[in-house]
């Protein structure tokens, strides 16, 4: 069954955090100790997010439907968040007026529980939805050199490199770089109504 990919609201951000937090970082070590205050600020950054009216930003929640969250033993009453991700218009350079923008794509993560059954692809397939709809043909993501999972996601679903972001630490203590990847939109994608739930 498709996952249904809605909206993120202020009533998320309990579940969002904890969706970010694991999926970027490893409970184990000296991380252990430190996880409370990395889940309360990414809880407080996303919702500032959240708060702050912008045209062209989403919080997007991959979501099972509650009676099939029920059948594993949730019981909360509401839809279980399984994978989110946000989309962004940025500046190309901050500092510079009269700047083009281009859309980004950042904290995409999935429950390790529903890792391998589209809920990325889905995720990402609703982003380009909205760009297309927002009136961009392309959209860009970063992801790290060493993470062979994550790439071979974006390469699957048509991103392609950019550029190699050149960074201190890379260059000097060999460190993973940066990598800003691209795709280009197909007009033919868009269909006659938005696949995310309950966007305005």
């Amino acid at each position: 069954m498709p996952f249904q990919i809605r909206t993120a609201t202020l009533k998320d951000l309990g579940p969002l955090a904890d969706l970010l937090v694991v999926g970027f970082y490893r409970n184990q070590g000296w991380i252990r100790l430190i996880y409370p205050l990395l889940r309360l600020g990414i809880y407080e950054d996303l919702k500032t997010r959240l708060n702050s009216y912008r045209a062209q930003y989403a919080c997007l929640a991959a979501a099972r439907p509650w009676q099939s969250a029920q059948l594993s033993g949730v019981q909360s009453g509401r839809d279980e968040l399984v994978g989110t991700v946000e989309i962004s218009c940025r500046p190309t350079y901050v500092w510079m007026l009269n700047q083009q923008r281009y859309l980004y794509l950042s904290n995409l993560a999935v429950d390790p529980r529903f890792r391998r059954q589209g809920v990325a692809r889905q995720l990402l397939q609703a982003c380009e939805q909205l760009a297309l709809e927002w009136g961009f043909k392309d959209i860009y993501l970063h992801v790290m050199e060493d993470n062979a999972q994550a790439r071979r996601l974006y390469s699957r679903a048509g991103f392609h490199l950019k550029s190699i972001e050149w960074s201190f630490s890379a260059n000097l203590f060999g460190k993973p770089r940066r990598l800003l990847m691209h795709k280009p939109l197909s007009a033919t994608l868009l269909p006659h109504s938005s696949q995310v739930a309950d966007f305005p």
